[in-house]
């Protein structure tokens, strides 16, 4: 099967006329692939499985506004609040070495300097300088990594493993 990738999440209807509200989960959409056209996999922790064809999506305010192909008024759009949107892995355009997707990143065990296991990447926060990799240990305790080659030393994706220039004690408050 087909790896699958969220890229948002639908909140609301927006409307009359069949548009959604997608929360994406960069910051950027120049990071996503071309969706208009595309077929994409709507999850929802408790109702089927659905496929729908994106027709458009365009930035209202600070907003994101999605529909899709045969949805033209809220009553076709409303049942789909709160369904996760995800679209083929195949369908993102490799990136230059050392750059990584945020799917690749998320899930990476993570290890200081001297190989001691520090936990897994569970978030990226989005700042205006750089990234901040939010580490969670195996006892639920938290550990901010800036995203910056001065912490990072290695990242391995097939290894799903990220080595790191520093110490626990540098990163800890």
């Amino acid at each position: 099967m087909e790896t699958m990738i969220a890229i948002g999440r639908l909140i609301k209807p927006h409307g009359l006329r069949g548009e959604l509200v997608f929360l994406p989960y960069v910051v950027e959409m120049a990071l996503l692939p071309d969706l208009i056209g595309r077929s994409v996999v709507l999850r929802h922790p408790v109702a089927p499985v659905l496929s729908r064809t994106v027709a458009g999506w365009r930035q209202f305010h600070k907003r994101v506004l999605m529909q899709f192909d045969g949805c033209h008024d809220i009553s076709q759009v409303e049942p789909l609040r709160e369904y996760e949107v995800l679209i083929a892995r195949h369908v993102f355009e490799p990136l230059p070495e050392g750059e990584y997707y945020w799917f690749e990143i998320e899930g990476l065990a993570v290890y200081a300097q001297d190989g001691e296991y520090l936990g897994v990447i569970e978030e990226i926060i989005y700042t205006g300088s750089n990234d901040v990799y939010v580490v969670r240990d195996a006892d639920g305790g938290e550990l901010m990594v800036p995203a910056l080659c001065d912490a990072v030393s290695r990242i391995d994706v097939e290894q799903r493993e990220m080595h790191l220039r520093v110490q626990r004690q540098w990163l800890e408050f």
